[in-house]
């Protein structure tokens, strides 16, 4: 096995073989490209049914606390989406915690396993098919997110591929995707295959050409798709898997997972259900914005509840003098907030806010909520300064935890001195004070590892719940060994919010997180890769309280095990603010008492840091003749070239990969001046 990095991209060109068929993966003689042509990309296009959700095996399921839902996702694009566990060179791809294996493995017949124990994730790749002519090419890209690695069913599957959520519609708001939000759910992964033809009596009214609005759309058939079955005969396989075009995806509502769990407290009345495909955008198409639906749905199954009212905000409410927060109301039909405003959510600054909130339970009204204001530091004091044109500029300030600002308002340093690059114009930077305020430190969870358990391999997972945003600053781990550990924050639909990885010796020890939380249910804390943590399965006692703002409520093995992290540290408040923007003008001069103006508008190198191989980059007004030098830090010629250069921008690569790493000065000199920038090989 052999390590990559995780930035690891493959581009394979794929040349075609004979065959009869003249639209397929391997001849594109009869495909045809968006638009005409021939020369394209031939993207899928995903789309989820709102037909289907209503009406395949009779619709929503619905019973107390559950609503099961089915997910139907067209592909109306001109060619398939191909994801290959197995890419077109024979290789597979995993992820142990901070390392990635590649395994020439081209039947996919081995089974995979982290080298010290634990989790694997699957990396895999899209095939992008391209049309040139009557030639298929391909190419492929590791996508960025990994995939659940079966090797006991012999597939894999495509996490995240879909979510549902229960909300209900808020007045105003055109857009189901931001109406509030009563629930969600999420198939833990799916497996992609040609389940209906478009053509299929199965499938009929499930290809739209615009599926995003309830009840509309035009429905599509075989003869609307130009290259119907282009992929072809897609299964659930290690290998590939995929939606040829004109084909959908069906999983039913009868399938582990495909459900909302309904929380307790909604009661019975006119809601919708959304569904999405590819939510978090892993997938390269032709239209990344069509992949959802809304469809409306009544619930006559709950319990009557009385009615209830909070207050939540996704942040930690406390603000620098003029900041905001945004406060939402839990979902109702209904909003009326102490400030008068009537939307599900609002923009606050410092204060105490209430809101009352009506729903099919009632009408109630939220305990008080309160932004807290942070004090603001003074602004620096910096004084201004001249250069000559192509100069470097040195500039000063002092204040607290100082950081500058170009003039667009970017961070592009921090200390009290910072040193601009060369500059041909007079430029304003900025620079602010910071201050921080600590918050309030309190632990929780099941404080240390007494009781019956053994260090565990991994796969385990700690569920929590949170009612208010905090910082989980560290958590103590018990190892069996000394080595990396990667700790991981999941959400409640699956998707990683957080990640965390550093050594843990054996032993005894706390590992910092510092994971932002904000509140929601049925958080997971797990561990990728190298586990070898202890984990309790006895003297266990769920739930454990963390402070006044999170419930461990469980694990993934039972109310009996308790997994890996103890004694939670957490941050509750706090922050940072800056002060007001002091602005410090650098004014640049023309320094050779010529009245002619210098030619010289630009002189610039890149990229920097290189790896000794750069562009130099000479932008004049008028013809002259460039004398280049490159010198090491003690003044030392290393190696330059004179040229002469006509007017406009002259771009020369200049190869000095043969020494050796470290700081280097480059210098121009033109018309009887000189500019010099540093440069860096690393």
């Amino acid at each position: 096995m052999r390590h990559i990095p995780l930035a690891f991209v493959v581009l394979l060109i794929v040349r075609p073989f004979t065959t009869s068929a003249q639209c397929t993966t391997s001849n594109a003689t009869s495909c045809v490209c968006p638009g005409g042509g021939s020369d394209c990309d031939l993207l899928p296009d995903m789309t989820t049914s709102w037909y289907a959700a209503l009406n395949y095996l009779n619709g929503p399921n619905e019973a107390a606390g559950r609503i099961n839902v089915t997910s139907s996702t067209p592909n109306i694009g001109y060619g398939p989406l191909e994801v290959r566990g197995v890419d077109l060179n024979g290789y597979r791809r995993f992820v142990c915690g901070i390392d990635t294996f590649v395994v020439y493995d081209p039947g996919a017949s081995q089974q995979f396993a982290c080298p010290n124990g634990g989790t694997a994730k699957q990396l895999t790749t899209q095939r992008i098919l391209h049309k040139d002519g009557n030639i298929m090419t391909s190419t492929e890209r590791v996508m960025p997110q990994g995939m659940t690695y079966h090797p006991t069913h012999g597939h894999t599957h495509y996490d995240q591929w879909g979510i549902f959520s229960l909300r209900v519609q808020e007045a105003g708001v055109s857009d189901p995707r931001q109406w509030p939000i009563v629930n969600e759910g999420y198939k833990l992964g799916f497996c992609l295959m040609d389940y209906h033809s478009c053509n299929a009596s199965a499938a009929n009214h499930h290809c739209k050409d615009d599926n995003t609005v309830y009840n509309a759309g035009t429905t599509l058939h075989g003869p609307d798709f130009p290259n119907l079955g282009l992929g072809g005969s897609y299964g659930c396989s290690m290998i590939r898997q995929g939606i040829s075009s004109g084909y959908t995806d069906v999983y039913s509502e009868y399938l582990d997972g495909m459900w909302i769990d309904i929380p307790s407290g909604t009661c019975n009345g006119d809601y919708w259900i959304v569904m999405e495909a590819d939510p978090l955008d892993m997938v390269v198409e032709s239209d990344e914005e069509n992949n959802w639906t809304a469809v409306p749905y009544t619930l006559t199954q709950q319990p009557a509840s009385a009615a209830q009212a909070r207050i939540t905000c996704d942040v930690q409410a406390f603000v620098c003098p003029g900041g905001e927060v945004r406060l939402k109301a839990s979902p109702g039909t209904a909003y009326l907030w102490s400030t008068g405003a009537t939307s599900s959510s609002i923009m606050a600054g410092s204060g105490t806010y209430a809101v009352s909130v009506t729903s099919y339970c009632g009408t109630a009204t939220s305990a008080p909520f309160t932004v807290t204001a942070l004090p603001q530091p003074a602004a620096p004091i910096a004084s201004s300064t001249s250069i000559c044109e192509g100069e470097f500029a040195d500039l000063t300030a002092s204040g607290s935890d100082l950081v500058w600002y170009d003039d667009f308002g970017n961070a592009v340093g921090s200390g009290p001195m910072f040193t601009t690059p060369p500059l041909y114009a007079t430029t304003t930077y900025q620079v602010a004070s910071m201050s921080t305020y600590a918050g309030t430190l309190d632990n929780g969870g099941k404080p240390n590892n007494s009781g019956s358990g053994a260090y565990h391999a991994g796969g385990s997972a700690l569920t929590f719940n949170v009612t208010a945003s905090f910082v989980l600053k560290s958590v103590q781990l018990y190892a069996g060994s000394s080595a990396v550990r990667t700790v991981e924050l999941v959400d409640g639909i699956g998707v990683l919010r957080a990640s965390r990885s550093a050594m843990v010796p054996a032993g005894a020890s706390r590992m910092d997180l510092d994971f932002d939380i904000q509140p929601g249910n049925n958080y997971r804390l797990v561990v990728s890769g190298t586990t070898d943590l202890w984990r309790n399965t006895g003297g266990v006692g769920f739930p454990y309280n963390v402070a006044t703002v999170a419930s461990i409520t469980g694990s993934s093995d039972g109310a009996s095990v308790y997994p890996y992290f103890y004694d939670w540290e957490v941050e509750i408040g706090g922050g940072s603010c800056a002060s007001t923007m002091t602005p410090v003008v650098v004014d640049v001069q023309i320094c050779t008492g010529v009245a002619e103006e210098l030619s010289l508008r630009g002189f610039n190198v890149y990229p920097n840091p290189s790896n000794g191989t750069f562009f130099v980059s000479v932008h004049l007004l008028r013809s002259a003749t460039l004398d280049l030098e490159l010198t090491d830090m003690l003044g030392r010629r290393v190696t330059g070239w004179r040229s002469f250069a006509p007017a406009g921008e002259m771009v020369r690569e200049w190869d000095a990969s043969n020494l050796p790493n470290g700081i280097y000065v480059l210098s121009l000199r033109v018309e009887g001046r000189l500019f010099q920038q540093r440069v860096a090989f690393n």
